[in-house]
């Protein structure tokens, strides 16, 4: 069994955000390994219908959507709570645009990450599991964007 270190996991969760802010859906999938598992949310459905998407085509598919098509990364950060073995467990929140003009969405959850191989040094995701909470402001808003204070 493969064992990650604290600071891989970091690498890892720190690449995971670049590919978040740059709109990067290839950057994204190469971090998971060819038929990795990617789950939204336990009880989605399977991608393109839910959100529980299989292997590298379809992470970038949702990698696309989620922010070319539907919104636009503003702000986030995570804080990785632990790791033992092949697996690291972080809380993560992320601020986004939804592509609809002045509405935004503030999201926070816990990732539950499952390694199982490294291309060159950096870790490759196996599964990914999330938890998360969103809320999305319904009301148009026209002042600017503030960063919420972690």
């Amino acid at each position: 069994m493969l064992t990650v270190t604290e600071g891989e996991v970091t690498r890892w969760l720190d690449d995971y955000y670049a590919a978040w802010r740059a709109a990067d859906a290839e950057a994204a999938a190469r971090l998971f390994t060819d038929d990795a598992a990617y789950v939204e949310t336990p009880f989605e459905k399977p991608w393109p219908e839910g959100k529980r998407m299989r292997g590298r085509r379809q992470i970038a598919e949702y990698w696309h959507w989620v922010t070319v098509e539907l919104s636009r990364f503003l702000d986030g950060g995570y804080e990785l709570w632990a790791v033992k073995g092949n697996q690291a467990f972080a809380r993560w929140w992320a601020d986004a645009e939804l592509r609809e003009p002045g509405y935004w969405v503030e999201a926070e959850g816990v990732l539950k990450l499952t390694f199982a191989d490294r291309d060159g040094d950096r870790l490759l995701c196996s599964e990914l599991l999330e938890w998360n909470a969103a809320i999305t402001e319904t009301e148009h808003h026209y002042e600017p964007y503030v960063p919420r204070q972690t």
